[in-house]
């Protein structure tokens, strides 16, 4: 007995139903809905090298300590703006951060850095709600509340592991009391 062609019609769409329905794309670990980020500061973690960043923001960077000669941090008081990239032995930038400065300036701040430094490939900037995070980004890997710098923050961490290993990781977003955004880190790595 030869099937008829709707029988493998229909064999063919409940198969499909059946592997959409365990779509790594609607796991916990990617939310319907979710998309990752590529890029903060115009800085690709994972892509990018060191060379890159200096070029884009200039030599007037420090390192935050003796310890910590793989960190580089740009300061501008005068928009009381840090921004910092972890190089890696490989030569690629690891982390990138943006931040505004909540207490006395540094004396180290003396870089001049532009406001559109502070904002993520998809147009997320400081300054944003959590709200607006989440418009863009989607459902949350953790939300909860956290320390940053001595204050209370309210912590919000986007894991993007579904993006593929070449694609960054994780995106930390940090807001004040007044539910604006005043920090955010993108990982190359999950640590």
């Amino acid at each position: 007995m030869n099937p008829r062609p709707w029988h493998l019609l229909a064999v063919c769409l409940l198969l499909a139903a059946c592997l959409a329905a365990q779509d790594p794309a609607s796991s916990s670990d990617h939310p319907p809905g979710n998309v990752n980020e590529r890029t903060l500061a115009g800085i690709r973690p994972g892509k990018d090298r060191l060379p890159a960043a200096l070029a884009r923001w200039g030599h007037a960077w420090s390192h935050p300590s003796l310890d910590e000669s793989d960190v580089y941090v740009w300061c501008d008081a005068r928009r009381r703006l840090e921004f910092s990239v972890e190089d890696s032995a490989h030569g690629a930038i690891q982390v990138v951060t943006v931040n505004r400065l909540l207490g006395a300036s540094k004396p180290s701040c003396s870089a001049h850095l532009p406001a559109a430094l502070a904002r993520t490939g998809r147009g997320v900037r400081l300054g944003d709600t959590a709200q607006q995070l989440k418009r863009v980004y989607g459902k949350p890997f953790f939300e909860g509340p956290a320390s940053w710098d001595g204050h209370d923050v309210h912590l919000i961490v986007f894991n993007f592991s579904w993006a593929g290993s070449d694609q960054p990781q994780i995106l930390e977003s940090s807001f004040d009391a007044a539910g604006h955004l005043v920090k955010m880190t993108l990982s190359a790595q999950y640590y």
